[in-house]
């Protein structure tokens, strides 16, 4: 666009903690960096505005809000602004960027309220020096005064993450899926619907083959559609967070976390279990374990995409990442510890069950699973008994919603090693070693759960293609397991 003829500020108020309710969520901290589909909601808000209006400012405490002060005053009165509170967001930040490319023609100011406006732009920034005292005491969103000589702005639809509805409306409508798969929402019901039509067919039968006592734990799936290209069905919409959402903010503390793994572990052990024979188990594990992660390391190295990554990987120095070592290191220890992996026993399972698959209330406890593996008939739905627990463990110990949520470094560490660092774990330690300890009372050996977590990180490598940072952190990830298991 041409050049602007004035100086338009554009402003986040981001100086509230949230609010009490949302707490139980994602901790202690401001709006701006709640974590919403991959991205801070700071971030998100940054990445919608235009190029002339990529210098947005996040007003957090006093010395923001002395640099927005000053760099007003050089301005003056040739300037405007457009302050939007930390605690709102968009479901189409599109629609933000519609909104903030036409305020160069705008000519009148506008608010999105007459009382206590989460969007005010003034076509004079002046006034807002004018207004300082009040502005530096709270946000504009908690003024008492009507805002009676502004326009009123009609053409966005924002949320109010302050509510707890609001805010649960907008999370629980957040959910990604694969590339393959569709996710259409409305405000009463889900409809998942796929080309892969056989697999929406699995997941829709398997929740009528599950024995009635695990039926309550699931999401019921119902209207199942098959047009002859896509397969569908419908869920009852709930308003929750996946437990990813609460586990990457830090919102658990000791006591928290003990009670959903109270929940999560009953589930596992209430499971129905079936003695079986050696050859079977064995066969079965081999088939989970082995065979699904040397297909899938083949899958990715048969792209070109994968190839690159993983000369890369092979390039990097004082570490072994190139994915056939790190395939052959896993094989040779599946093998040395199989004792521990091909048990005597089946269990029904959920077959996907990381966090981003169970949804959780806090304060009611209520848990319940999405998504499972799926099965067209009863013996489809046996598997290994460990796999679940690789799944749940894979995001505990494995710290897989912190690498897929894009909250961590790769740095070198000790000796020049190049490891992951991540964000917000400041009391993940102490909930590790609860998940620990809890593993261990099942009697489930953690050197097997930590191999078939590696198998997770090697097979999920095909898949995720479209993120080289993501891929490059799973096989750092894995190679930091599997020197763990063979230093134990």
């Amino acid at each position: 666009m041409a050049e602007l003829k004035r100086k338009i500020f554009i402003v986040m108020d981001d100086r509230e903690l949230a609010a009490d309710p949302l707490q139980n969520f994602i901790g202690k901290r401001r709006y701006g960096e709640i974590i919403f589909q991959r991205q801070s909601l700071f971030d998100r808000f940054q990445a919608a505005m235009p190029s002339w209006a990529s210098d947005a400012i996040r007003l957090r405490g006093n010395e923001d809000l002395n640099h927005l002060r000053k760099k007003m005053e050089i301005f003056g009165e040739k300037s405007a602004i457009l302050i939007v509170s930390g605690r709102t967001a968009f479901r189409d930040y599109g629609l933000l960027n519609q909104l903030v490319e036409k305020l160069p023609y705008a000519k009148e100011s506008f608010t999105d309220s007459l009382y206590k406006p989460h969007i005010v732009f003034m076509h004079n920034a002046g006034w807002l020096v004018e207004l300082w005292q009040a502005f530096e005491a709270k946000p504009m969103h908690d003024w008492d005064q009507p805002w009676e000589n502004f326009e009123r702005l009609q053409s966005i639809r924002q949320f109010d993450l302050a509510d707890l509805n609001d805010f649960l409306d907008l999370i629980s409508g957040s959910t990604e899926t694969r590339h393959f798969n569709q996710l259409q929402i409305d405000r009463y019901h889900c409809t998942k619907m796929s080309a892969d039509r056989e697999k929406i067919l699995a997941e829709f039968s398997f929740y009528g083959l599950v024995p009635e006592a695990m039926r309550p734990w699931l999401v019921q799936p119902f209207d199942y559609q098959d047009d002859g290209e896509t397969a569908s069905y419908r869920m009852l919409r709930y308003y929750m967070v996946d437990v990813s959402l609460p586990w990457i903010h830090g919102a658990f503390d000791e006591d928290s976390f003990a009670r959903f793994l109270d929940r999560l572990f009953f589930f596992l052990s209430e499971r129905p279990k079936a003695s079986v024979e050696k050859s079977r188990a064995e066969s079965l594990a081999r088939s989970l374990f082995l065979d699904k992660t040397e297909s899938r390391v083949k899958m990715f190295l048969s792209t070109e995409k994968g190839r690159e990554i993983d000369t890369m990987a092979a390039n990097i120095p004082k570490v072994e990442l190139n994915v056939q070592a790190q395939l052959d290191r896993y094989m040779h220890l599946y093998e040395k510890h199989r004792a521990q992996i091909q048990l005597d026993h089946l269990a029904i399972g959920h077959g996907d069950s990381c966090f981003s698959n169970i949804l959780y209330d806090r304060n009611s406890q209520l848990l319940m699973f999405l998504d499972p593996k799926g099965g067209m008939a009863e013996s489809d739905l046996w598997i290994n008994p460990l796999y679940d627990f690789c799944k749940i463990s894979h995001s505990i110990l494995g710290d897989y919603d912190f690498i897929n949520s894009g909250l961590f470094d790769i740095a070198l560490g000790p000796e020049n090693a190049l490891g992951l660092h991540f964000s917000d774990q400041s009391n993940n330690v102490m909930l590790k070693q609860l998940f620990k300890d809890r593993l261990a009372e099942t009697g489930y050996g953690l050197t097997a759960i930590r191999l078939g977590e590696a198998s997770l990180f090697l097979s999920m490598l095909p898949l995720h293609l479209d993120h080289p940072r993501k891929v490059t952190a799973f096989l750092i990830k894995a190679n930091e397991i599997l020197d763990e298991i063979e230093d134990a």
